[in-house]
């Protein structure tokens, strides 16, 4: 529904997404500013990758496979997917003071996906090995936050739309839903298999 008001009928989210970039962009200084330009880099394509990496390298050597594949295949995927969608629907950026360098089209915002495909699938993967019910929610909490906060940037920074933030996660929350269910069922089966702990 909203890829399609974003492709046919922009003009009907003007005002919603004018009026969150009021409010997100109110009182801009110079603080902020740095502030919002370092955590929009924890979305980007430097960051990401490179604490994946990291990750991969813990999950491997645990011997816990599917987590690290059902990871680094969400990871991968998830930005060819917002590339195709950007040159379907071509909106271009915001008419704002762009306070970082961004090139191309705007949506779905590609560091909005890949962070909340990130931390998301990260925050999976933390939650089933604690056992305590407080400390499940206090990482589910924070990881919210966080993806909250670097999709609250694009829009500080100027360079998205709140509606390419929405749009984005809701490519990456559908198909983190879709690959749920395929990666417990796999992490089920090796598991009981013994291929991996």
């Amino acid at each position: 529904m909203l890829g399609y008001l974003v492709k046919f009928f922009p003009s009907t989210l003007t005002g919603i997404d004018r009026q969150i970039q009021l409010i997100v962009r109110h009182n801009m200084s110079d603080g902020l500013t740095s502030f919002y330009k370092f955590v929009t880099n924890f979305g980007g394509t430097v960051y990401v990758p490179i604490l994946l990496s990291i990750v991969l390298v813990f999950l491997v050597l645990k011997k816990w496979y599917s987590e690290a594949i059902f990871i680094s295949l969400n990871v991968s995927i998830v930005p060819i997917l917002i590339s195709l969608l950007k040159h379907i629907y071509g909106r271009t950026r915001p008419s704002l003071q762009h306070l970082v360098v961004e090139n191309g089209l705007s949506f779905p915002s590609g560091h909005a996906s890949t962070s909340l495909m990130f931390y998301a699938c990260l925050m999976v993967l933390i939650c089933q090995r604690l056992r305590n019910r407080q400390m499940k929610w206090l990482v589910r909490v924070l990881v919210g936050m966080f993806i909250v906060l670097i999709g609250m940037s694009r829009i500080y920074l100027g360079v998205h739309y709140p509606t390419d933030i929405l749009g984005a996660w809701l490519v990456s929350g559908s198909m983190l839903l879709m690959t749920y269910p395929i990666y417990d069922e796999l992490r089920f089966k090796w598991r009981f298999k013994g291929v991996q702990k």
